[in-house]
């Protein structure tokens, strides 16, 4: 009885001291944490990298009258959109919005007359009479820079109307990289 009494007086100490060594020392045995989980990127064992969304948001916006199209860009970069935004100001019609990547005769981006034709990524939205649609990207859609009819890459997302024509009002928002 005599040898237990000391022994758990003893132990007790221990887990007493255990238990308020934090408290009395965060930094040491937050450095004793930090180096029992150091994660170290080797060749053997690499740790995977997630891309940083860049910090140069995108906001462009397209009138769209008739039946021709219109672009608007970064003019360089790739362009994310995450969501596209599409109003329909007609009152009879519903309006079929062509969303596409636009190869240009020249020129720069944001222009009407120089979108001579389409690529991917390309999407139909049609919008009722009078209403508004709105497409959120549940990962941005990505349009990369893509060679033109003058040899010249751009960065441009267009829209057009060449089904129905009418007067809708685009808007597109992301980013840049």
């Amino acid at each position: 009885m005599k040898f237990a009494k000391p022994t758990l007086i003893g132990l007790g100490g221990v887990v007493l001291a255990g238990a308020l060594l934090p408290f009395v020392a965060p930094k040491t045995v937050h450095a004793l944490a930090a180096t029992l989980v150091q994660i170290t990127n080797t060749t053997s064992n690499p740790v995977p990298v997630a891309s940083v969304i860049p910090g140069t948001p995108f906001f462009g916006r397209m009138q769209l009258s008739g039946t021709g199209a219109q672009s608007v860009g970064p003019g360089t970069g790739t362009l994310y959109i995450t969501s596209i935004v599409v109003t329909s100001f007609d009152t009879t019609n519903v309006d079929q919005v062509n969303i596409f990547s636009a190869l240009l005769s020249g020129g720069t981006c944001a222009g009407s007359g120089n979108v001579l034709a389409a690529t991917d990524p390309f999407l139909i939205v049609r919008v009722q009479p009078g209403s508004t649609v709105v497409v959120p990207a549940p990962t941005p859609l990505v349009f990369a820079p893509a060679t033109g009819y003058d040899n010249l890459p751009h960065t441009c997302l267009a829209a057009s109307m060449p089904v129905t024509g009418g007067n809708v009002f685009v808007t597109v928002n992301g980013y840049t990289n």
